[in-house]
């Protein structure tokens, strides 16, 4: 599944996919990540970002889902 796009998808809408398998904790969290990656260097906006916390918190969520 192309997650380049989720970013501008609703709360509900990547709930719902995860909900449904159709996308995992991970893929979310990865997407996010790129993004910050990407993003953040002239904006400064994320200060703290505990990316390790954060994996192992989606790969529980995930391994609950299964």
């Amino acid at each position: 599944m192309d997650t380049s796009d989720l970013a501008y998808w609703s709360a509900r809408e990547v709930a719902t996919a995860i909900r449904e398998g159709r996308l995992r904790s991970l893929d979310v969290l990865d997407a996010v990540l790129e993004r910050i990656e990407r993003l953040n260097p002239p904006l400064n906006a994320v200060v703290t970002l505990d990316a390790e916390r954060a994996r192992a918190d989606a790969e529980r969520a995930d391994a609950e889902a299964a």
